[in-house]
């Protein structure tokens, strides 16, 4: 009988126990449930969408080993970023960043923009495109400073970059780049010499591989659209002379003014720069070595609409889980 009475007593207490324990654990639920969750912009719901989208694109692609994006918003200020600090041979992406130190030794006097240079045989070289705007450079010919710098960029001319390096001396290029920031390039060595001009360029003080990131290359322009690089407005006209229109601007609307510098060494087909969207600048880098021009252009559709759906059904098995996975 007591031990029954006992057992009564604690069945009895253990009841109070659970229901005070489940009113607690509800009351909680409930604060936790009026808890408002911290507001989501509408940019960053945009950034999750653009990338998620290019996401699914270069899966759909089969390249997710072989690109390397950075976006960024030049409006709202949001940044995209795939494997955007990875390094890479530049190709000739890397002549972008002997403009601003020829502007910077102009600034300073040490070279004069109309001095004419003599093309040496040991820089002349096979370049991408010899267009009618500029004087075919061969040995012996003369051409000025900003003759070179524009052929350089605007036909990625092999000649002139190989010329400047010598007349602005490439430690001071890598040197001006730390300067403002950009850690991860190195310029350091000639475009497209035969294996006898290679070896003699080896022995060049400041000869280094070069190198660069999708990240640094979008910063390099990010200055110039800021006017943080002294003369800014005036390099990125030269920019927007580029010729070659294959990959960032070949699927948008062509009337866009766009201020890039492409590079292309197979398998390598890189292009960057700002693109003036009406209303919406932005910057947009990407870099691969999938040996196709296409997966520039496609991606870069991509972010022109902000949609994947204007490149017709694709072949992803991913979806919107994919962020939440």
């Amino acid at each position: 009988m007591i031990r029954n009475i006992l057992f009564l007593v604690l069945l009895a207490s253990l009841g109070v126990l659970l229901f005070m324990t489940t009113k607690n654990t509800s009351s909680n639920l409930h604060s936790f449930a009026e808890t408002p969750l911290p507001p989501v912009s509408s940019f960053e719901v945009e950034r999750l969408h653009l990338l998620n989208d290019l996401t699914q694109e270069i899966n759909a692609e089969g390249v997710t080993d072989n690109v390397s994006l950075y976006y960024k918003n030049l409006k709202n200020n949001y940044e995209v970023m795939i494997n955007a600090d990875r390094s890479w041979i530049p190709a000739s992406t890397v002549k972008a960043y002997v403009v601003i130190e020829a502007y910077r030794q102009k600034r300073l006097r040490l070279i004069n923009f109309d001095s004419r240079i003599t093309i040496v045989s040991n820089n002349v070289v096979p370049t991408e495109l010899e267009a009618p705007d500029y004087q075919p450079l061969r040995a012996g010919v003369k051409a000025t400073v900003r003759e070179l710098i524009e052929a350089m960029i605007a036909q990625s001319d092999n000649t002139a970059y190989n010329t400047l390096l010598d007349v602005l001396d490439r430690r001071n290029i890598t040197s001006n780049l730390r300067r403002l920031g950009l850690t991860d390039t190195v310029v350091g060595e000639k475009l497209s010499l035969s294996n006898e001009e290679y070896q003699v360029d080896a022995a060049v003080p400041g000869r280094q591989l070069n190198r660069t990131t999708a990240h640094d290359l979008g910063r390099f322009f990010d200055l110039l659209y800021q006017n943080k690089i002294d003369d800014a407005p005036e390099i990125l006209n030269i920019f927007k002379k580029q010729k070659f229109k294959e990959m960032i601007p070949a699927l948008i609307p062509p009337e866009l003014i766009i201020a890039h510098k492409t590079g292309v060494w197979s398998p390598y087909y890189h292009d960057g720069g700002i693109i003036y969207k009406a209303n919406e600048p932005y910057l947009l880098v990407v870099f691969t070595n999938h040996d196709d021009a296409t997966t520039v252009s496609r991606l870069s559709k991509v972010v022109y609409y902000k949609s994947k759906d204007v490149l017709g059904a694709s072949t992803s098995k991913w979806s919107w889980l994919w962020f939440w996975r």
